[in-house]
């Protein structure tokens, strides 16, 4: 029964990725090769972060352990082309992770007004959009990047109740 659980909420993810994938029309050969790169892999326990929105409410990883799981993407901007297909989507998504109960939350480089607008702007309701100003968060849970390592990636992480995760999706794989 549990199994059953993380499979269809991965396959929920896979599939929006899938859809957000193919609207980017980016040819893999333009980036670095995600396997010489050690990211957090399905297994490991998710690093705790603490991080605040557009509002300045802080939200930590570690207060839902034991409660449900969470969603965690990290993507490179906001108000960009690429990165507004993104997380619409998973906004469109959100109420079908939620229905699996878990919390979403979307990380990005940027600041407060730059969040505040992008939010406002796209009607994004359904997440959480953090502030990892200095990347801090990505870097402890080394996402590749993209671009020859240019730009900052793409990477979904499945964290589980007992904080470990359980799904992992590269846009760089």
């Amino acid at each position: 029964e549990e199994d059953a659980f993380w499979d269809g909420l991965a396959i929920a993810i896979f599939a929006l990725l899938v859809s957000v994938c193919q609207s980017f029309q980016i040819r893999k050969s333009y980036f670095a090769p995600s396997s010489f790169i050690s990211m957090v892999a399905v297994g490991e326990s998710a690093p705790d972060f603490e991080l605040k929105n557009s509002q300045g409410k802080s939200f930590k990883l570690s207060t839902f352990k034991g409660k449900k799981p969470v969603v965690v993407f990290f993507y490179p901007a906001d108000n960009t082309p690429g990165c507004t297909t993104e997380v619409c989507a998973f906004e469109k998504k959100a109420p079908d992770f939620k229905a699996f109960g878990a919390e979403v939350f979307g990380i990005s480089s940027g600041g407060p007004a730059d969040k505040e607008k992008f939010i406002r702007t796209n009607k994004l309701t359904s997440m959480e959009l953090l502030i990892d100003s200095a990347d801090t968060v990505r870097t402890s849970w080394k996402v590749p990047k993209a671009l020859f390592g240019v730009f900052p990636g793409r990477v979904t992480y499945v964290v589980g109740k007992d904080g470990i995760v359980k799904s992992v999706f590269d846009d760089l794989a």
